[in-house]
């Protein structure tokens, strides 16, 4: 039986070969020595160094295999004696990455995001068909990959190396430096955790409790508003930045997990500056044209939201194109809306005034640094705005709701009475009930009234479901941008594209056929990770967004009688999972 030698591409020394025997042969490298006794005492003095536990994976140690030299200078196909072997063998290459390449081998899918791992497996390809590697084989499996992982950072710390000499000025400077630098960190990180901690618990800060089905739940000002959700996302980016320096600075891990922070860091990085310079620029737009901006908005606002609202709200009043309604129950409604509507307009205008002014503070806030700032904050603000500007659609909305609700619940009573049932609340059930005669005639009665009056109810209510629809649609698309640039993998994209390496998605094998040799050289390659395992956030917000917001589901709520609520926006982030059952304006 032929066994497999798993060999670095990049070694090409004449001397005794070390790596580890199990599960497979895998070759970390080449020790240049005289004999092998002087070749085992370094191996000795690595495994008493503190970077001992680096050459230990899953158990297995780091042994001295046998000697090598060149077969074919030409070609440099290593022949090796090895200690362990009985048998014949053949060689595989591998890409032996340097530490600092941040390279790394990987079975499976690695995920920019370590809190939503991906289980998929990839496979090596042979003539055009997957096969599965399987673990319990003796062949590739997540020890030897470890295995592959290790052996560059090894190498590097077994080669003899020449002492760097400095100069003794530049040798207190560069101390000096980076004693200085150090102390800076340590200043600001001090600073930043205190202002983020103070940030966090306000953000946090219970607001108010409600029922629902018997469970209490305790609604956070984060909650309320999306400018202190938006304050709080990014408390939360700026303690991992600070608690993912000194894990980078130190790099006691794994290359493949330490990749996975490496591109975690900067791409919280990247999104921070890209969010700071985009919203300085559009912050500077905003400070530019505040008076055009207020002028327009106060004009749309008055306009849409106030006229237009009341001037359908008299048209439904006035039997238009032959539907008529109830002339009491109309009135009713009609004059009930538009002195509320009136009344929030009142507000409004009063407020107009101050709308420049307060334009003009959202271009300085999204101008700012730091914590906060960024065009996330001014559509967050916005979306804020927007609320406010809608208070009275809101109100309306809640009214009307109601009214058809309890029509709805009242008609669906009456058909129970009419087929002879009763709804059983202790067994949660319909079950047949004879009523007297005046309990019929009553309940016809009831539904007599009941259907001349819903046409009405139905009419105003779909006014103000229809308004509040588009109210929850703008805001979702602002809620899916603040989404989008807050957890977009920018920085994966690019390492997807310059170095695939970085974000590796598997192995498979390449055949290299050459002239000086007759057999083909077997060559483990990598696999790109797919853009499918780096927009995996995404398809899931992205389904999210289509459960919530599916046409038929929101028809149905309409007809139903439910209220419409936007997606909680606890379900837009990917931090901490929070009760659900609860809504937001």
């Amino acid at each position: 039986m032929t066994a497999t030698v798993f060999w670095p591409l990049d070694c090409k020394l004449s001397g005794f070969c070390y790596g580890w025997s199990k599960p497979a042969i895998c070759v970390a490298g080449v020790i240049q020595a005289q004999d092998a006794t002087e070749a085992q005492k370094v191996l000795d003095e690595f495994a008493k160094s503190p970077l001992k536990n680096l050459s230990k994976i899953r158990n297995h140690e780091l042994v001295l295999l046998g000697r090598c030299e060149p077969e074919n200078t030409i070609t440099w196909m290593p022949s090796v004696h090895f200690d362990c072997l009985k048998s014949n063998y053949s060689i595989i290459f591998y890409h032996r990455h340097a530490p600092n390449s941040l390279r790394f081998h990987s079975l499976a899918v690695s995920s920019a995001d370590e809190s939503e791992a991906l289980a998929i497996r990839s496979g090596y390809v042979l003539g055009g068909f997957t096969r599965q590697i399987r673990s319990e084989s003796d062949g590739i499996d997540d020890t030897v990959v470890d295995q592959f992982n290790a052996a560059g950072s090894i190498d590097a710390l077994l080669q003899p190396r020449r002492p760097l000499v400095r100069p003794l000025m530049s040798s207190a400077v560069h101390n000096l430096f980076w004693n200085l630098l150090g102390f800076i960190y340590a200043t600001v990180s001090s600073v930043l955790a205190a202002v983020t901690r103070a940030l966090g618990v306000v953000c946090n800060a219970p607001v108010f409790k409600f029922w629902n089905a018997g469970t209490s739940y305790q609604v956070l000002l984060k909650d309320v508003s999306a400018t202190i959700q938006q304050v709080d996302i990014r408390t939360e980016q700026a303690n991992f930045l600070v608690s993912e320096v000194s894990s980078l600075k130190q790099r006691t891990m794994p290359t493949s997990v330490y990749s996975m922070h490496y591109t975690n860091f900067f791409n919280n990085v990247w999104l921070i500056l890209n969010d700071l310079t985009i919203g300085y620029a559009f912050g500077s737009f905003l400070c530019d044209n505040h008076l055009v901006l207020a002028n327009f908005l106060s004009n749309a606002v008055d306009y849409i939201l106030i006229d237009w609202v009341q001037w359908v709200l008299r048209w439904l009043d006035s039997w238009p194109a032959g539907l008529k309604l109830n002339t009491e129950l109309s009135q009713f409604y009609s004059h009930t809306f538009v002195d509320l509507i009136a009344m929030w307009g009142s507000v409004l205008h009063r407020g107009f005034p101050y709308l420049p002014a307060i334009i003009y503070v959202f271009g300085i806030l999204s101008s700012l640094g730091g914590v906060i700032g960024g065009m996330t904050m001014s559509i967050s603000l916005f979306s804020d705005l927007l609320s406010l500007c809608t208070v009275h659609i809101y109100v309306c909305y809640v009214i009307a709701n109601t009214v058809y609700a309890r029509v709805l619940s009242t008609a669906r009573s009456l058909w129970n009475l009419f087929r002879g049932k009763r709804y059983n609340v202790l067994r949660n059930r319909t079950d047949s009930w004879e009523y007297d005669t005046d309990q019929l005639l009553f309940g016809t009665i009831l539904f007599t009234l009941l259907a001349f009056l819903f046409p009405t109810v139905l009419a105003y209510y779909s006014l103000f479901a229809l308004m509040r629809l588009a109210t929850i649609l703008i805001q979702a698309s602002l809620e899916t941008q603040l989404a989008f640039m807050n957890h977009f993998p920018l920085f994966a994209i690019m390492l997807r594209v310059k170095d695939p390496w970085r974000l590796p998605g598997g192995i498979y094998f390449v055949f290299k056929i050459s002239s000086a040799r007759e057999d083909p050289t077997l060559i483990i390659e990598n696999q790109a990770v797919p853009f499918s395992a780096i927009f995996f956030q995404y398809v899931r917000l992205w389904s999210r967004l289509a459960t919530h917001y599916n046409p038929l589901r929101l028809l149905k709520c309409v007809f139903a009688g439910e209220f419409l609520a936007p997606i909680p926006r606890y379900e837009m982030r990917y931090d901490k999972p929070k009760a659900k059952g609860m809504q937001s304006r």
